[in-house]
């Protein structure tokens, strides 16, 4: 090959090599991704209400899946056995639990919703609750 004939391959050559640098670059410093997102409270005019009940509060932090507890004051009424089911992460950005709240004076069921913020765990308004599920 004489040389005007090399002279577009090697500018070919050139920006390639100049293109795979940028590549590159940009992929070594897209930040590395967690596996545990970490939930933020993000709604400003929430009317949930605040669990005031400590134990109540430990439990919802620390309880599995299937956790049980009895509380005999709690925002779902009085005498109270509550079943938690697993934490999950919100659209709003915040660790929420559904719970099964079941009466001991006449065994009624009903569904729960508390989500932590920085203050506590509050009890959340269930926005759909289905037949499906779980319990």
């Amino acid at each position: 090959m004489s040389t005007p004939q090399r002279l577009p391959v090697m500018r070919a050559r050139m920006l390639l090599a100049v293109l795979s640098a940028a590549i590159l670059t940009g992929c070594a410093s897209y930040p590395a991704s967690n596996t545990q997102q970490e939930a933020q409270y993000v709604l400003n005019n929430d009317p949930a209400t605040l669990i005031k009940n400590e134990n109540l509060n430990e439990f919802l932090a620390q309880a599995p899946a299937g956790g049980i507890i009895n509380v005999a004051n709690s925002p779902w009424g009085n005498g109270v056995e509550i079943v938690a089911d697993a934490a999950y992460l919100a659209a709003s950005g915040r660790e929420c639990r559904k719970l099964k709240v079941v009466a001991t004076a006449n065994s009624n069921a009903r569904t729960a919703l508390v989500c932590k913020t920085p203050n506590g765990w509050v009890d959340q308004r269930v926005v759909i609750e289905t037949t499906e599920g779980r319990y």
